[in-house]
């Protein structure tokens, strides 16, 4: 890789085109399409248990709920499809086209969950449109998540690369907890006859209001990201080698976030299927997880400017990964509000305090005329094979061994893929500024505040 670390900064910030409208309405054209997925994704996850009895009529609950998780599964499929498709689409027609076809595709996918059938309607053909809404979820989360992050990411300043690199996981958060509300709105006002007839849908057909504040938010920015395109710049990171090594470690960082997300998503679910408990209690612990989690994420943004790197890093992990199995034990063993409130806060503060110097570091460490395509397919190979797999292992797991404690073991070996890999990125990162700067700070200079990585 050249050795020019802070030409990766200063220039390719430059570089980017800022479109003509503000940071604010641009910030929210390039979220809400991850807003919008999220939501569906984690109001699939909380209702797959009313999903899985409405469309597969297999016996017993836990086999229901196999089934969803399934056919759920069965969408992240196309996610790496829709990456590639749309990478490309993106290089033709720009960015702008882009965010425009994978929003509505997000829509179409929305829409045809919330008016198909159940299994005792139209038979076989309920499940194959479940999994035709999941496959076009899919396609167009893959395609959406490169272009998206790269165009927020653009936007960062001085000051705020970190908030700009954890907007997407702030994004993740509030749908997921908007999501969670109405849940718990829902299995507060209707009977579980209701939840289960007719009820689940409803979170689906909330889900459709965002959709013309998405299309207005980005058609207003659609402009100014068409001009954005019209003016290509030739950077010296466009001309770096292709980034293998940093592929690798963001692959395992994405591995990390990616079971570690999917386990603490299953957590109603786990509840309802696995506990034993009602589902008014499983949101109820999940949205007071999902509100520390954003508490958390904008705390990281502070520590991310203040804190170095190592410490913040080998700290927030070395927490967690000793944490976890307890937090489990105790929810498994201790049922009941408490203890998965316990399990929900813990899940969600402690990726939530790494997001923004995890992000960054990523996001900076990939070149800027790759980062779009590069991000965008790493993340959905990542999320297709272990986002897609998590639930639905866990749950066979779970069957085959009668253990609930198997999310807990599954979280204990995936959680110290994380802090390798951010480590190595922090040094690789540090070792070039150090280059550029002549020689002059030691390899030991991966100590600098994790603010370094924002500055200009």
């Amino acid at each position: 890789m050249s050795s020019h670390f802070k030409s990766d900064v200063a220039p390719s910030d430059a570089a980017q085109p800022r479109p003509p409208v503000s940071k604010a309405v641009c910030l929210a054209a390039g979220s809400v399409g991850n807003f919008l997925e999220f939501y569906n994704f984690m109001a699939y996850a909380f209702f797959a248990p009313m999903i899985g009895q409405a469309f597969f009529p297999v016996k017993g609950a836990l086999m229901q709920l196999l089934a969803a998780l399934i056919t759920f599964a069965a969408g992240f499929l196309a996610r790496p499809v829709g990456s590639l498709v749309m990478g490309f689409y993106t290089q033709r027609m720009g960015v702008g086209n882009t965010l425009m076809a994978t929003f509505l595709m997000m829509a179409a996918g929305s829409a045809l969950l919330v008016v198909t059938p159940d299994y005792a309607t139209i038979g076989v053909w309920a499940p194959v449109l479940v999994l035709i809404s999941r496959l076009l979820h899919g396609f167009s989360e893959g395609g959406e998540v490169g272009p998206a992050t790269e165009f927020i990411y653009s936007l960062r300043g001085e000051r705020d690369a970190g908030a700009m690199a954890s907007a997407q996981a702030l994004t993740q958060f509030m749908s997921q907890l908007a999501a969670v509300a109405v849940g718990l709105v829902l299995s507060a006002a209707l009977s579980h006859e209701q939840l289960y007839a007719w009820g689940w849908r409803v979170p689906f057909v909330l889900g459709l209001a965002i959709v013309p504040v998405g299309l207005f938010f980005r058609r207003i920015a659609l402009g100014g990201l068409h001009q954005a395109a019209e003016q290509p710049t030739v950077t010296e990171t466009s001309r770096e080698p292709f980034p293998w090594l940093v592929v690798a470690l963001t692959f395992c960082v994405i591995l990390t976030g990616t079971v570690t997300t999917y386990l603490r998503t299953f957590g109603a679910s786990y509840a309802i299927s696995v506990l034993h408990l009602s589902p008014r209690l499983g949101m109820a612990a999940m949205s007071i997880g999902l509100l520390a989690g954003l508490a958390a994420i904008v705390t990281g943004i502070h520590l991310q400017r203040s804190c170095r790197a190592r410490p913040l890093i080998l700290g927030v992990s070395g927490v967690y990964l000793i944490v976890i199995l307890p937090v489990y034990h105790f929810s498994v063993h201790s049922p009941g509000l408490t203890s998965l409130i316990v399990l929900n806060v813990v899940t969600n503060v402690m990726p939530g305090l790494l997001s923004a110097v995890s992000s960054e570091l990523v996001l900076r460490s990939i070149p800027s005329a790759q980062r779009s395509f590069v991000f965008g397919v790493v993340y959905s190979i990542t999320v297709s094979v272990f986002g897609g797999a998590t639930q639905p292992f866990v749950t066979w797991l779970i069957l085959m061994t009668g253990n609930a404690m198997v999310p807990g073991y599954l979280a204990s070996i995936v959680i110290p893929f994380a802090p390798i890999a951010l480590l190595a990125l922090s040094r690789r990162a540090a070792k070039r500024s150090a280059q550029g700067a002549n020689g002059q700070a030691s390899l030991r200079s991966f100590e600098v505040p994790v603010s370094a990585f924002s500055e200009a």
